[in-house]
């Protein structure tokens, strides 16, 4: 009967040496995971909807600089110079200004974007417990990632789950 007592006493107190050590492991893994952050903003609704905004505007500017392109191409090789030259600066206006209009746009989007979507990430980065999420966006930040970490599908889903509900 003693030694029944002590395999029960050694047993309980080998499954809580157990426990502690699972809990106190457990406690120092921290939950990571990686997201393709080029996929995550592309796929955003916001930014989709922010490009068609400027889609109108970008097409007329890139129509002007096509049709004065052709209208260049077809002048009479015998035309004045002061006529090519009118046709050349209001060739390299439009290009010039379809040029800034595009890049302004660019970065307006990527400013309204980016503004919106950091603390999406973070609410879900706090709502599902990771304690890191790293951005591999293609420039070396992330040189390597197993699959198993990448959750980009999953954000992608919640990003524009959150920005419809907002709308």
């Amino acid at each position: 009967m003693k030694n029944w007592k002590q395999y029960v006493m050694m047993l309980a107190i080998g499954v809580v040496c157990s426990w502690l050590t699972y809990a106190c492991v457990m406690h120092r893994i921290k939950k990571i995971a990686m997201i393709d952050a080029v996929t995550l903003f592309n796929e955003f609704k916001m930014k989709k909807e922010l490009e068609n905004d400027f889609k109108g505007l970008l097409q007329m500017y890139q129509q002007k600089v096509d049709s004065v392109g052709k209208v260049i191409k077809l002048i009479d090789p015998k035309a004045s110079k002061e006529q090519l030259n009118e046709l050349y600066r209001a060739y390299d206006f439009y290009k010039s200004k379809y040029e800034s209009e595009y890049s302004a746009s660019n970065q307006t989007v990527n400013e309204q974007v980016w503004k919106r979507l950091n603390p999406i990430l973070e609410e879900y980065g706090k709502a599902k417990g990771y304690n890191l999420i790293l951005g591999a966006n293609g420039m070396g930040t992330v040189l390597y990632n197993d699959s198993y970490y990448d959750i980009t599908k999953e954000v992608i889903a919640y990003v524009n789950s959150k920005y419809d509900n907002e709308k």
